[in-house]
C-alpha cells in the first residue's frame, strides 16, 4: 500500500460531515482488503477493523471495539514508542512503513509490516489513526521460490508431470502447508489431476463433489482466496472443515485459453501464518505457469496425434497403423488372444483417377474408411498404409469371422455408391486377404500372408475375399 493511497482514504474519511468516525463508511472503504485494517480514535481505542483484521489477530469486532490498541502489540514499551512518535495528537509524521511484532488472541506472535497514518477531519484536526498491517515474509523465502519456479519450468530433461509435481512441492514448502493439488473442474465434479500429498493418503483421479471443496470460495471470488485458521474464520461450517479438518487453505483459478479448466491449492491440517500479499502473487505465478504448461501439453499432443493421421481419410496413417498392430500383436501372444488381418485394396483404382480425376478418387477413399469405421466393432482398427491399400485388424475373431466381415464390407460398400456428380456414380469394390494370426509370428509373415490372399482375390477377378493359409 503506498501513501498515494493512503492520502486517498484519508480525503474520503475527511469528506464525511460527521465529527466522529463514521464506521459505515469505514467499512465501505475497506471490507474487501487482502491487508488488515485497524482504525482507532485519538485515545487509540479501536473503533474500526476490517475481516482480513480479524483473520490476523484472531479477535472479532465485539472483543476489541473500545480496547486500547495495546492489546495487539506484544511488548508493551513498543506501543508506549509509537504514541510518543506518531499516534498523537500533535504528531505530524507522514505515512510511513515500519516492523512491528504483534500478539494474535492465542498469544502468537509475529512480525508485522504495518503503514501507519494520522486521519484528519475536513478542519484539519485528528480524529484518529489507521494502521495497515500484514506479516512479515522473508524477501529471501519468496525470491528463493522464485527462482525455483524458473528452474523447473526451464529444465528440459523434466517431463511434464515432473514440472508438475516439481512446482506444487514447492508451494507446500514455501507455504509450509501438506497437501498440493492441480484440479480439474467440469460443472460440480472436483477431480484432483495433479498432487503433493506429504501424509500420502491423496492420489490423483480422485473425484470431489466441488460444494465439498473450499475451491468453490475460489471460484465464486475468481481471484485467489485463503485461509490460515478456518476453524476460527467465517467458513469453519464448511463441509471441507467438517469433513477432513483442514485448517488452512490457499487456492487460485487455473484457466486454460481464458476458460476456467481447474485450480491450483494447497491445505494442511494445521493452521498457518495469515497469507500475505506475496503470497497472492506468488499463488497468481504458479497458476499462469500450470495454464502454460498444460497449454504446451496440450498443443504437443494435439500435434502429435495429427502426425499419426491420415490427413485424407482421418484413419491412422501408416506409421500409426503398424505401432497400433505390434501393440495388438504383443497382446495376443501374451493372452493367447485370436487376431485377424485383412489386407485391402480398392479395385481399379487407378482407372477412377484416370477416368473421373483425382478428387473422385479422394472421394472414393473417403467413402470407403467412412463405411469402413461405421460396420466395425469398437474394438476393431482399420488403417490406411498408402494409396488405396487398407489394414484391418479383427481382435479376437477366427478366421471365418473374418472372412465373414469381408464380405460383410464388400456387400456395404455395393449398396452405398459413391456419387461425384448429380448424374454420375461409381461402385466401389474390394480384393482382400485375410490372414489369422499364428502364436509367435512375425507382424511381417502375417502381413505378407494377408497381401499374398489379397494378391489371389485380384487374380481370380477381383470384388472377392480369400483366405491365406496358416503360417508355415
Amino acid at each position: 500500500m503506498n501513501e498515494l493511497k493512503l492520502d486517498n482514504m484519508q480525503s474520503m474519511i475527511a469528506a464525511d460531515e460527521v465529527s466522529a468516525i463514521s464506521s459505515a463508511l469505514l467499512s465501505e472503504i475497506f471490507h474487501g482488503f487482502e491487508e488488515a485494517i485497524l482504525v482507532a480514535d485519538t485515545n487509540r481505542r479501536l473503533v474500526y477493523m476490517n475481516l482480513a483484521a480479524e483473520r490476523l489477530f484472531g479477535y472479532s469486532k465485539q472483543q476489541l471495539y473500545g480496547k486500547v490498541s495495546q492489546i495487539l502489540y506484544a511488548d508493551e514499551n513498543d506501543f508506549s514508542e509509537q504514541g510518543r512518535h506518531r499516534y498523537n495528537l500533535a504528531s505530524e509524521k507522514p505515512t510511513e512503513n515500519y516492523r512491528i511484532l504483534y500478539r494474535r488472541s492465542d498469544g502468537e506472535i509475529f512480525l508485522g509490516v504495518t503503514t501507519g497514518t494520522i486521519m484528519h477531519s475536513s478542519d484539519g484536526a485528528v480524529i484518529g489513526f489507521l494502521g495497515l498491517i500484514r506479516p512479515a515474509r522473508s524477501a529471501d523465502q519468496s525470491l528463493d521460490a522464485l527462482q525455483k519456479i524458473h528452474n523447473v519450468t526451464s529444465d528440459l530433461s523434466l517431463s511434464y508431470e515432473q514440472k508438475i509435481e516439481s512446482l506444487l512441492t514447492i508451494g507446500l514448502n514455501h507455504f509450509g502447508l501438506e497437501t498440493a493439488i492441480m484440479s480439474h473442474i467440469e460443472g460440480n465434479e472436483y477431480t484432483v489431476e495433479n498432487c503433493v500429498d506429504f501424509n500420502g493418503q491423496l492420489k490423483p483421479k480422485t473425484q470431489f463433489d466441488l460444494e465439498g471443496t473450499y475451491c468453490v470460495h475460489t471460484l465464486k471470488e475468481n481471484k485467489t482466496v485463503g485461509f490460515h485458521f478456518v476453524g476460527k474464520s467465517q467458513i469453519q461450517n464448511h463441509p471441507c472443515y467438517k469433513n477432513f479438518q483442514l485448517e488452512s487453505y490457499i487456492g487460485t483459478p487455473l484457466k486454460l485459453d481464458g476458460k476456467l479448466y481447474g485450480t491450483v491449492n494447497f491445505t494442511s491440517s494445521s493452521p498457518v501464518d495469515p497469507f500475505c500479499k506475496d503470497d497472492y502473487i506468488l499463488m497468481q505465478l504458479l497458476s499462469d505457469t500450470f495454464s502454460y504448461l498444460l497449454y504446451k501439453k496440450i498443443s504437443e499432443e494435439e500435434l502429435e496425434a495429427l502426425a499419426r493421421i491420415d490427413e485424407l481419410t482421418s484413419l491412422p496413417n501408416r506409421r500409426a497403423t503398424f505401432e497400433r498392430l505390434h501393440q495388438l500383436i504383443d497382446q495376443s501372444n501374451r493372452f493367447f488372444k485370436k487376431l485377424c488381418v485383412l489386407s485391402i485394396d480398392l479395385d481399379h483404382f487407378k482407372s477412377i483417377n484416370d477416368k473421373y480425376g483425382h478428387a473422385a478418387g479422394d472421394q472414393a477413399l473417403v467413402e470407403f474408411a467412412q463405411i469402413a469405421s461405421g460396420i466395425g466393432r469398437k474394438t476393431d482398427f482399420c488403417g490406411r498404409i498408402g494409396g488405396e491399400e487398407f489394414i484391418f485388424v479383427l481382435i479376437g475373431a477366427n478366421i471365418e469371422r473374418a472372412e465373414e466381415f469381408g464380405n460383410k464390407l464388400r456387400h456395404t460398400l455395393a449398396l452405398h455408391p459413391v456419387k461425384l456428380n448429380s448424374e454420375e456414380f461409381i461402385t466401389i469394390t474390394i480384393s482382400a486377404g485375410v490372414a489369422m494370426f499364428d502364436n509367435n509370428e512375425s507382424i511381417e509373415s502375417l502381413l505378407a500372408r494377408a497381401d499374398e490372399a489379397m494378391y489371389n482375390a485380384k487374380q481370380q477377378g477381383r470384388d472377392r475375399v480369400m483366405i491365406a493359409p496358416p503360417s508355415p
